[in-house]
């Protein structure tokens, strides 16, 4: 039947799980596996940027703690700076409002001490009588030292604040919630592995026994002849239509041109691999419905076109030997009966199939 050409579209073969080729669950156990890694991977990032984190709080909280301690030490210098000089103007006022009586100046500014000492208080007396002059800068200087002292308890209490405000706790949270869901993705990778690792060797195990099925299904069998050359017959059925321009399209929105020829047979009927290749394209495609694409080396693939839903039982990466069975007539796409289409490209063009086999020792139709 006519055909189109479309661009090619992913392998959408509907099957069941109880269906699916073994192939196909190790294809699914390896994305699996890969979505488990990628999962791992940002798990990773993910502690790695809390602990990080983390890290450089503490730092920070680390420095704020010392400046805090810094801070406490200057504030109380400052305190006691201030003090000091409060104390030295307050003296230095007494001293001056009693200078009517030397020894009420004596007791104001030295109390009643006793005389063991008299040297060195007369000393402060004198000290304190030079300092009567410069009352003015005494007095500026309690002032300046109390605005210190005022400053620097401000900026110790800010200290304090700024040392409490950071997350430690929050941050411990986040690294303890990074490091579990690392623990979590960890065992899941590990578990996809492992499920990869026995759906890969099952695949294994049942490709072989498919292969060996296959093989053993070729002998007598009519449609699946084998010539010396290697190739096979890929459907049993006679020609309705073949390859190059038709006048007639039997279906709108078709090609003028045909690419291939089709084999009529009954829907189900084995469609075997032409000759021994890896399939390289499965699905939907267009107007040729259900599709496999095999290439068979040195420029030449093989195409088979309008399969039954849910009959192709290759995917892509496979290999298969001439003669396989690799899906079952259908009718999807343009078609108006089940056939199989079978096309022949060298070097991605497509030529008429028919002289091309018979030149590799089948007869398409025969039989």
């Amino acid at each position: 039947m006519p055909d189109q050409r479309p661009a090619p579209v992913g392998p959408v073969v509907p099957v069941t799980p109880e269906d699916e080729a073994p192939s196909l669950a190790a294809s699914r156990a390896a994305s699996a596996l890969a979505a488990a890694e990628t999962t791992h991977a940002d798990a990773q990032a993910a502690y790695d940027a809390a602990r990080l984190d983390l890290s450089a709080t503490l730092a920070d909280h680390d420095a704020a703690l010392t400046r805090v301690d810094e801070v406490r030490a200057l504030a109380d210098a400052a305190v006691v700076t201030a003090d000091a000089s409060t104390k030295t103007l307050a003296a230095l006022v007494r001293a001056m409002v009693q200078q009517s009586s030397d020894t009420t100046a004596f007791d104001a500014l030295l109390g009643a001490q006793g005389e063991g000492d008299l040297l060195a208080r007369l000393g402060s007396v004198d000290r304190l009588a030079s300092l009567t002059g410069n009352i003015s800068e005494i007095r500026d200087r309690v002032e300046l030292d109390t605005a210190r002292s005022n400053a620097l308890q401000a900026d110790f209490a800010a200290a304090q604040e700024a040392a409490a405000a950071f997350p430690v706790a929050a941050k411990q949270e986040a690294l303890a919630a990074a490091e579990l869901t690392l623990s979590q993705a960890t065992a899941a990778l590990a578990a996809a592995a492992e499920n990869a690792r026995i759906a890969l060797a099952e695949s294994a195990e049942a490709s072989a026994d498919r292969s060996a099925e296959a093989t053993s299904q070729l002998a007598g069998v009519l449609g699946a002849r084998l010539s010396n050359q290697g190739w096979a017959t890929p459907a049993v059925g006679i020609i309705n239509d073949g390859f190059g321009p038709r006048p007639d399209l039997p279906l709108p929105g078709v090609e003028p041109f045909h690419s291939g020829t089709d084999l009529g047979a009954a829907c189900g009927t084995p469609i075997y691999a032409a000759s021994a290749g890896t399939v390289i394209q499965t699905g939907q495609l267009g107007t040729y419905g259900n599709w496999i694409l095999i290439d068979h080396g040195d420029g030449v693939n093989t195409g088979y076109a309008h399969i039954r839903d849910g009959a192709t039982l290759v995917q892509a990466g496979d290999t298969v030997t001439a003669g396989q069975v690799i899906a079952g007539v259908g009718s999807t796409g343009a078609s108006t009966g089940c056939h199989l289409h079978i096309e022949v490209r060298v070097d991605g063009t497509a030529i008429d199939p028919q002289p091309f086999f018979a030149a590799h020792g089948i007869d398409l139709g025969a039989g």
